[in-house]
């Protein structure tokens, strides 16, 4: 019997264990920054700034998949007498953008998160040309490379508390709103005109030179898919994460 309580001590004693080591785990670039100190903003910002890269490259732990590159839906431009269509679309740079603002509202009755990210993006594709750009024709299809330069995006987000499936509370990014700003943009279309290069090189330039009129078509459903990306990877990690465990100090709403 003496044997019998001294196992399920031992286990007991085990399991415990192995509870307070997984509550307490936090990958070590990660830091819970404290709600009462003056500069929490500051240490949220920072905190984002040092997490960043990794986020974009995946946290196993908590269970949030990489987003470099981005797999993207299909793009399609049909109209203005021109058909392009980009599919294999992936999305390259995120995890080199650079933090350039945030503002956080914590406490009150609206709760709030705004974050603006800026850097280089690039598109890999195939695609599928037919038509005019403004006043030359264009036709081909085959691989596609596109560089945005400078990109800017900015996000506002209301922030809400949920249960999470552990049944602790967890914040949440609700209801995303972004705008953006590109300040430019080169396309590279492989094999256009059947390989003629003079053709290609005269089209190629045209667009280059007036690529803001085709981000107007392109740039939308691009940014858009980085908007959801980003808020799904941050709500992914926040679902894992209980607040008290986060932002210290802070008091539970439900």
């Amino acid at each position: 019997m003496e044997y019998l309580l001294a196992l399920v001590l031992l286990v007991s004693m085990c399991y415990a264990k192995v509870e307070v080591e997984e509550e307490s785990f936090f990958p070590e670039y990660i830091h819970p920054c404290n709600f009462t100190d003056d500069d929490f903003e500051k240490c949220v910002k920072e905190q984002i700034e040092e997490s960043l890269p990794y986020f974009a490259k995946g946290i196993p732990e908590y269970s949030v998949p990489s987003i470099d590159p981005v797999d993207l839906n299909d793009i399609v431009i049909d109209g203005n007498g021109l058909k392009l269509k980009f599919s294999d679309t992936k999305m390259h740079g995120l995890a080199g953008l650079k933090l350039t603002d945030l503002k956080i509202q914590l406490g009150g009755d609206n709760e709030s998160f705004t974050l603006s990210l800026k850097g280089n993006l690039s598109l890999t594709a195939q695609y599928n040309a037919d038509g005019r750009i403004l006043i030359l024709p264009i036709k081909g299809e085959g691989d596609a490379f596109i560089n945005c330069y400078n990109i800017e995006v900015n996000i506002s987000s209301n922030l809400t508390h949920v249960k999470g499936k552990d049944d602790k509370e967890h914040l949440k990014l609700l209801a995303p709103k972004y705008k953006y700003d590109i300040e430019s943009t080169t396309f590279d279309l492989k094999n256009l005109f059947n390989g003629n290069k003079k053709l290609a090189e005269t089209t190629l330039q045209f667009a280059n030179e007036n690529w803001s009129q085709l981000m107007d078509d392109l740039a939308p459903p691009v940014v858009k898919q980085i908007v959801k990306t980003i808020v799904k990877t941050i709500n992914k990690f926040l679902s894992k994460v209980t607040i008290p465990r986060i932002i210290i100090g802070y008091k539970e709403r439900l």
